[in-house]
């Protein structure tokens, strides 16, 4: 037996290529800023730890829930500088494109997805009906600025993930 353990996910990087557009997008789903890095000179190494140029900078911005635990996954945003970060889904046709999906597990979907579009995102598909086949009262999802996509959805119950088992499998 080891003497050390994870806790948690910490945070994640989305990188972006307007930070403040992205705050705002996010904004909408209730995160807020809980440590503004936008004008921070970051150590030589924190390029080499990530396998990037020494010297790599960026304009960051960490953002939570509000009503979350004090330990809980935050979102990094980064808008690279040093290098830019190039967005290559930006320009992909559909056929080619691979997203980055982050999802939230939403109380009253229908609510969410009301009050989002009220506020003028635009969702990828239409909110899909209740499924109780894998148990997902409904899903719906959203493009970010820089095509990351936010997936909502819930589910029945108590139920934590889809219920794949009931699916076919691929042949």
């Amino acid at each position: 037996m080891s003497d050390w353990q994870i806790r948690s996910i910490f945070h994640f990087i989305l990188p972006c290529s307007d930070i403040d557009e992205s705050a705002e997008f996010y904004a909408n789903f209730g995160f807020e800023v809980i440590k503004d890095n936008r004008n921070v000179q970051w150590p030589d190494y924190v390029g080499s730890n990530f396998n990037m140029v020494p010297g790599a900078q960026g304009r960051a911005l960490q953002l939570v829930l509000p009503h979350a635990d004090r330990i809980q996954t935050r979102i990094d945003l980064i808008q690279w500088l040093k290098p830019v970060w190039p967005n290559r889904n930006q320009n992909l046709p559909l056929e080619e494109r691979m997203p980055r999906v982050m999802a939230l597990l939403t109380q009253n979907i229908a609510q969410a997805h009301a009050d989002l579009v009220a506020r003028g995102l635009k969702p990828t598909a239409p909110l899909r009906d209740p499924d109780p086949v894998i148990g997902v009262q409904g899903v719906v999802c959203f493009e970010d600025p820089d095509g990351h996509i936010v997936e909502l959805i819930e589910y029945f119950g108590d139920q934590l993930g889809s219920a794949s088992e009931n699916l076919p499998d691929r042949q």
